[in-house]
């Protein structure tokens, strides 16, 4: 299993396209299924919420009181957990920018059939239930021909990556990275995306620092770093061989052909985020930003 992730809007999607176009890969159908790693996931139903989303939930009074009991919390992550696998993963709303839901995949019968059985689960057998279930949603989509690998690409994935590799730890990590600023104009453009780029700069530094932080608690060889820029433009050939040994994996021509013919360099090295930077306080903050995580180890490199 690959998982590709980062922070969204760094080239997750492109990647995943581009693995599933190699004869032994399948995508996930859809390409982010979320009901793993996202909030209310198959995760937090095993370990509980992560702390950054127990920091943020606790900011607010009501919610605060309602999770004040962790039986009542649980009890409230399955119903969310529930609510979702039958809403919003399962079928987005439309116009709301998000990836096809998992009815794109999977039928609504093998949904249900493999929520019950995870419901009847005893606690001490949670794990295991888990797995039956996430086994049962992604061997029965209906793109699966016997492909030995299979890639999804939630952006959640990495700075879950430590708890997905306790779930599953055969499991690989492809973080994929981006300069910052591009991260920070092109998700001011999505629906679902914060609209204010003081807002949008501390939502890139938080995913970035819970990537790191994640992946620091996983074996360094299940999980490799790519930047868009070096995939796209700076250092092609180096960065997609460091993807094909990374995996151990040969090339594919029709991998090879849709790196050539779609991941582009003009595509990414196009400097968008100018405009969204343009007013001085907006650099100033992220400069701050940038300089904060650079002092605590933390990465990010920018290309000018």
């Amino acid at each position: 299993m690959i998982f590709v992730g980062g922070t969204g809007r760094s080239g997750t999607t492109i990647m995943g396209r581009m693995l599933n176009r190699h004869r032994k890969i399948r995508a996930s159908k859809p390409i982010e299924i979320k009901f793993l790693a996202g909030n209310a996931g198959l995760l937090d139903l095993l370990y509980g919420r992560r702390p950054e989303a127990r920091e943020r939930r606790n900011r607010s009074l009501h919610k605060r009181i309602l999770s004040a009991s962790d039986f009542v919390d649980n009890i409230l992550l399955w119903r969310k957990f529930e609510r979702r696998l039958r809403g919003s993963w399962w079928a987005p709303e439309t116009g709301s920018g998000k990836s096809p839901g998992l009815s794109s995949g999977v039928s609504e019968e093998i949904r249900e059939e493999a929520l019950s059985a995870l419901k009847s689960s005893k606690r001490d057998q949670l794990e295991s239930g888990a797995r039956r279930f996430f086994w049962t949603m992604i061997d029965s989509q209906v793109n699966n021909f016997g492909e030995p690998i299979w890639v999804d690409t939630s952006p959640p994935n990495i700075f879950q990556a430590a708890r997905i590799y306790k779930f599953l730890p055969q499991a690989k990590f492809i973080h994929m990275k981006r300069d910052g600023r591009d991260t920070i104009a092109s998700v001011l453009k999505e629906p679902w995306g914060p609209k204010d780029p003081m807002k949008a700069i501390f939502w890139w530094r938080n995913r970035v620092r819970e990537s790191h932080q994640a992946l620091l608690s996983i074996p360094p060889e299940s999980y490799i770093e790519i930047y868009l820029e070096e995939f796209a433009a700076l250092d092609r050939n180096t960065q997609y061989a460091r993807v094909l040994s990374f995996l151990d994996i040969e090339d594919d021509l029709n991998m090879r052909e849709f790196f050539e013919s779609e991941v582009k360099a003009e595509r990414i090295l196009n400097r968008n985020w100018r405009e969204a930077f343009a007013h001085p306080a907006v650099m100033s903050k992220f400069k701050k930003i940038h300089g904060q995580l650079e002092s605590e180890g933390i990465p990010t490199q920018l290309f000018d």
